[in-house]
């Protein structure tokens, strides 16, 4: 069975998984457009739990994976680079559903890290296309960034070649920029569960 979803807190994905997984249906893959793979099986002594990490190697990536298996959990998906891994085991009497703050935290503080080093390389990719940072007409309007008259003096196949070319050249300019705009939205929410975590946690210390 598949299902499509798309998460912007993880959080809530790892708890649709768990719910999903009391009501039979494992998870055993997920790929990059949001289509989760699952299979009707009962495992409701079984929970999931998501994991962020930037692997740059295989050998690192096996020695990852190994920490865990080690200690009883099964890998689902998830690859080297940075990615979320979905991870499997059998559920101890008192763990909970969820993951603990700390391991909560510990995510969003990498999530944070990875989407502002994403946003710093778009911001120079922007500039070197752009050759300087102008949002007008291209947010507010991207059909300006097409030379209407010079097209308009065109006949035939020139016409064609060139309507093409502007267009392509338009999305080339506007594509990062709204791209940024996105990444930036993904990184202020992930900063804000840091800061909102952080500051349960100081004061559950302070108790």
């Amino acid at each position: 069975m598949r299902k499509y979803r798309w998460f912007l807190d993880f959080e809530r994905e790892e708890s649709w998984l768990n719910d999903n997984l009391q009501k039979g249906y494992t998870l055993i893959a997920k790929n990059m457009f949001g289509v989760y793979h699952f299979v009707e099986m009962q495992n409701s002594m079984k929970i999931i739990r998501l994991d962020f990490q930037r692997i740059k190697s295989a050998h690192d990536f096996k020695s990852y994976k190994s920490q865990f298996e080690e200690v009883g959990w099964k890998h689902i998906d998830g690859k080297k680079g940075n990615s979320f891994h979905y991870w499997i085991k059998v559920k101890d009497k008192n763990e909970k559903i969820s993951s603990d703050k700390e391991s909560f935290n510990n995510i969003y503080a990498k999530l944070s890290s990875y989407y502002a080093t994403l946003m710093l390389i778009l911001f120079f990719t922007i500039i070197f296309v752009n050759q300087t940072i102008d949002p007008n007409p291209f947010i507010l309007n991207p059909l300006k960034a097409i030379n209407y008259t010079s097209l308009l003096s065109m006949n035939g196949f020139e016409f064609v070649f060139f309507s093409a070319w502007s267009i392509g050249i338009m999305i080339f300019r506007v594509v990062p920029i709204w791209l940024l705009f996105f990444i930036a939205f993904k990184w202020l929410i992930q900063l804000l569960k840091y800061k909102k975590i952080e500051k349960t946690l100081i004061l559950d210390k302070e108790k």
